[in-house]
């Protein structure tokens, strides 16, 4: 099994699959080995639902990037997805995403040197063969045993144990005394190695999948790299901060990046460097979401070179876009949120959170309030710390505008926005009735009206403690 410990020590803990991680390498491994051609056959299949780019990247890499949830969901289905998860006691939202995880980096395992094999090797036979026996058989095949030879000879069992009982008083008579030792302790062993492989075979805790997407904002400021984000353990935080090094210095980078168990695994990782490498023009903003990544900053020409080498570099399962001024500044602002959100200690008080939350920056479409898809994560993040809030605290969602048009329209705008973000953090699981929103439209403005920068700053959405 050494060939996969790696990589099921990896996945026992990201996911929290526990003992379950080797049985579900041990399925995948099953999926290939039974395709017709077997490695070959399989990678055929998955290159045709269109992820033979994907593939390339993989021979020979076994820390390949993860898929996207939805291309392994794509290539293998979602009933052989369920059966799998079915099988090993398991929920879809966990055996999907470590699929979409392991998938990759098993075939760079099986194929070394980047070359696919025409056998596999024997690690791969072994590892299968090597598959827990249940404890059950044992007592269930004596009882089975036991259950013919009542029903199918209804006269032996009596013989067989009259003789038994003569054989047992001539063997006493013949045996000194020391040696009746050994007929007592005979049935133990019938007994007893049924109870450890039972107890070895009681499932681990579920622990929930990770939900939301692992995060980087980074910002150019003329050789000085902010950067703040969260990722989902101390491992990839100190890959980023190794390859932001590297890149550009250690006495070059400022910032935080947060650990949070709840985001999901960073495929983005694996690539980062080479990235990095093109994320020296003076005035770039780049934020890093999940598979999406989002540029701005810096002239369009400049975006447009850029954004095409990291197309490459990343593969199919990405999205790419572009920042604005003000959506980069909410993106930078927001990740550094969310890093905050994720250090709070156990037992934080309501201001504590409302402070943090209070830093966020929310960019509604103009004379619009439809919460920008960008702030999902984040409304998921403070929908699970609202939850731990004290029995009978009420948090007031308080929307404002700038100064621009009618007032009274104004108003409403504001509580339309105020409405948005209490839906979006009920719609999280929030209790509704610990929420109030309310509209201020222009009053109480924290900036001059008088420039663009301060009506931005008075558009904003602010968490009170209303009781």
């Amino acid at each position: 099994m050494a060939l996969f410990d790696a990589l099921i020590n990896d996945i026992a803990t990201r996911f929290g699959l526990g003992s379950n991680a080797a049985p579900l390498v041990r399925e995948v491994l099953n999926l290939i080995v039974e395709q017709p051609r077997g490695l070959t056959g399989f990678l055929e299949k998955l290159k045709s639902v269109g992820l033979g780019s994907e593939i390339a990247s993989w021979l020979g890499n076994p820390a390949a990037a993860a898929l996207p949830t939805q291309l392994i969901e794509g290539a293998l289905g979602s009933s052989l997805l369920g059966g799998l998860a079915s099988k090993l006691g398991l929920s879809s939202s966990i055996v999907t995403p470590a699929l979409a995880y392991v998938v990759p980096k098993l075939v760079g395992l099986l194929t070394p040197g980047g070359v696919i094999p025409a056998t596999l090797p024997t690690a791969v036979s072994g590892f299968l063969s090597a598959a827990p026996v249940a404890a059950q058989p044992v007592p269930h095949h004596a009882e089975a045993s036991h259950e013919t030879t009542k029903s199918g000879n209804p006269w032996l069992w009596p013989a067989l144990l009259s003789a038994g009982i003569l054989a047992l008083a001539a063997f006493l008579m013949n045996q000194p005394a020391p040696e009746q030792k050994v007929v007592n302790v005979a049935p133990a062993p019938v007994a007893t190695p049924a109870a450890a492989p039972m107890a070895a075979m009681k499932p681990a805790p579920v622990v929930p999948a990770p939900t939301l997407p692992a995060q980087l904002s980074l910002s150019n400021d003329n050789g000085v790299i902010h950067y703040s984000g969260s990722v989902h353990d101390e491992a990839t935080r100190s890959s980023i901060l190794d390859q932001l090094k590297s890149a550009f210095g250690a006495d070059k980078i400022v910032g935080e990046i947060a650990v949070d168990a709840n985001r999901m695994a960073a495929s983005w990782t694996t690539n980062l460097g080479a990235a990095l490498d093109h994320f020296k023009h003076p005035g770039l903003k780049a934020s890093f979401s999940g598979n999406s990544l989002n540029l701005g900053g810096i002239a369009q020409n400049d975006i447009n070179e850029i954004m095409s080498y990291l197309k490459n570099l990343f593969g199919g399962g990405w999205s790419f876009g572009l920042l604005g001024d003000k959506a980069s500044e909410a993106a930078a602002a927001n990740a550094k949120v969310a890093a905050a959100l994720a250090s709070l200690k156990s037992g934080f008080n309501p201001k504590e959170l409302l402070d943090v939350l209070n830093m966020s920056v929310i960019v509604f479409p103009t004379s619009g309030f439809e919460l920008p898809a960008s702030e999902e994560p984040l409304m998921q993040q403070a929908a699970a710390l609202l939850k731990q809030l004290p029995p009978g605290t009420v948090v007031e969602i308080a929307g404002y505008t700038d100064n621009t048009g009618d007032a009274t329209a104004n108003v409403t705008l504001s509580q339309n926005r105020a409405d948005s973000i209490r839906k979006a953090l009920v719609g999280a699981g929030v209790d509704g009735s610990t929420l109030v929103s309310k509209g201020y439209g222009e009053a109480n403005p924290v900036a001059s009206n008088d420039t663009e920068d301060g009506r931005s700053n008075n558009r904003r959405i602010e968490y009170h403690i209303a009781k």
